[in-house]
């Protein structure tokens, strides 16, 4: 098992280049969301480290970016990343059509749930899956044994419960005549009495649950190929902080803490794929 960090920036991926990890995510300028650390190509090409690198494409693409995305492809295969995470196909069919032969990770944030799906991907010629976030721990397990691709799974950071392609917050506030001055706001459930981060980028708005802390099941997870910390809305000794501790629970030592937030880990779906 390898650790994969979201850093917050080019200096938080240097300082993080010095621990024992195994390498870093970053995101794509104006294609890449729910990331921290947003880089054009130069930057990436630039980037100093023998750790691995992947870079994540994860907005949705739409018609009059495809020219933009293609040269994107084209640069990222010459340089020297361990592969790139993909939710829009586009980037899949691109790469197919172009023969880059990038190394593909399928991560279609809520649909890699099941190791039939995972299989379809991998004959399709994708050597990863990033697993959603509503698995349980057993889930991640049963697909890991049942499948020929690399397994990654997020076990730290905001995680995303609901998506939508719109601009809610701007339309919502030109509704009641307010001026959007932030990018982040709060939403408040009143059946529930809490309050959930909201957020648009890229023309993409995005709702968020508590953080997500899987650190007392790192022991069970040792045939999971990366475990991804994600960074985002973190301040950046918080986060080292919790990076030191994946460490030290991937060297063995037990977690047990009770005031964690652990989202699907434990909670079984009553929806299963059939035989």
């Amino acid at each position: 098992m390898k650790i994969l960090v979201e850093p917050l920036s080019l200096n938080h991926l240097y300082e993080l280049d010095k621990k024992d990890i195994g390498g870093f995510i970053v995101g794509i300028e104006g294609f890449s969301i729910f990331q921290s650390l947003k880089l054009d190509v130069d930057d990436i090409k630039n980037i100093n480290t023998n750790k691995e690198l992947y870079v994540f494409i994860n907005k949705p693409i739409h018609n009059n970016e495809l020219d933009s995305v293609k040269d994107i492809l084209i640069s990222l295969s010459k340089m020297n990343i361990s592969g790139v995470l993909f939710e829009d196909i586009a980037i899949y069919k691109l790469n197919k059509d172009l023969k880059l032969n990038l190394n593909l990770i399928w991560a279609s944030n809520h649909l890699p749930t099941n190791t039939y799906s995972c299989n379809y991907w991998n004959k399709k010629g994708c050597s990863g899956a990033l697993l959603s976030t509503e698995l349980m721990v057993s889930d991640f397990i049963d697909i890991k044994k049942n499948t020929n691709m690399n397994i990654f799974v997020y076990l730290y950071g905001y995680i995303p419960i609901f998506e939508s392609s719109r601009t809610l917050i701007t339309n919502y506030l030109k509704h009641i005549n307010k001026e959007c001055n932030s990018n982040k706001y709060f939403m408040y459930e009143k059946e529930r009495d809490r309050y959930y981060p909201i957020y648009e980028e890229y023309g993409n708005t995005f709702i968020t649950e508590d953080i997500l802390n899987g650190i007392n099941v790192v022991n069970k997870l040792k045939d999971i190929d990366y475990i991804v910390l994600n960074s985002l809305m973190h301040e950046k000794d918080t986060f080292n902080n919790v990076v030191d501790e994946y460490i030290e629970a991937l060297d063995g030592k037990i977690f047990n803490k009770k005031d964690v937030f652990t989202g699907f880990l434990f909670k079984e779906s009553i929806f299963k794929v059939k035989e």
